[in-house]
């Protein structure tokens, strides 16, 4: 009997961590650039325990990130916005100094003149951190991710920072606590383009979260009444055994 409860106690921890998956996804379904997860099961193994196999062997649960199907582009018109083209991300300096990679391309300049995203992580270029002079009248970036800034109506515009972009393999992306993803080689990418005025939303459909969240709550609702099943067989059998 207690394999069953323990069969089900398994499905109710795999059913809240789909539901906080699905949480997190409609959380950020207005993030520029955001990649939703997807909740899956992991492979558990059998482990020797004396001479036989333990039979109580949990399933993990795992969430793969749905890299592959790129957010719906919006034009905004803003010369700092930028949705990277094809396979290409944007390198950023993550919180602790490193490279990271991110498809948000909503851009600012802050009073210092760093390029930064939406959400604070500074822009990467070439040769690091992106910082820009004051006193530019006007700014543009290019398709290849240069930016160049002219000092006035008349006069020519100059390339002063380059956006780093990279390519990398889609398998080889590992997104972190902090949002960002990584991968082991992140060499720029002098193909990659971008496209300027222009933002990539969220891969999140809000219709297609939020039904799957009803399935969600009414598994973990059916494993529930599994356990509570098992619970009066048990009382059943212990009170047959008693009247015996």
């Amino acid at each position: 009997m207690d394999r069953l409860v323990y069969t089900a106690l398994t499905g109710l921890q795999r059913a809240q961590e789909s539901q906080s998956v699905t949480a997190h996804n409609l959380a950020n379904a207005a993030t520029p650039g955001f990649r939703r997860e997807m909740a899956a099961l992991g492979a558990g193994f059998l482990t020797p325990s004396g001479a036989a196999l333990t039979a109580r062997a949990q399933s993990g649960g795992e969430s793969p990130h749905d890299l592959l199907n790129p957010g719906r582009v919006e034009s905004t018109g803003n010369a700092l916005d930028v949705a990277m083209d094809g396979g290409a991300w944007l390198a950023v300096a993550d919180s602790g100094g490193g490279e990271a990679l991110t498809r948000r391309g909503d851009l600012r300049i802050d009073p210092e003149g760093r390029l930064l995203t939406g959400d604070g992580h500074a822009v990467m270029g070439e040769d690091g951190p992106i910082a820009i002079a004051t006193g530019f009248q006007s700014l543009r970036i290019g398709r290849d991710g240069a930016l160049e800034t002219r000092a006035s109506d008349d006069a020519p515009f100059v390339e002063v920072a380059r956006l780093k972009l990279v390519t990398p393999d889609p398998a080889t992306l590992a997104r972190g606590a902090d949002g960002l993803f990584r991968a082991p080689a992140m060499e720029t990418d002098e193909t990659a383009t971008v496209t300027v005025g222009a933002i990539e939303r969220s891969n999140v459909e809000t219709a297609a979260a939020l039904v799957e969240l009803v399935e969600q709550s009414r598994r973990f609702e059916l494993q529930t009444k599994l356990i509570t099943t098992a619970r009066d067989m048990d009382e059943a059998s212990a009170s047959l055994m008693r009247v015996q």
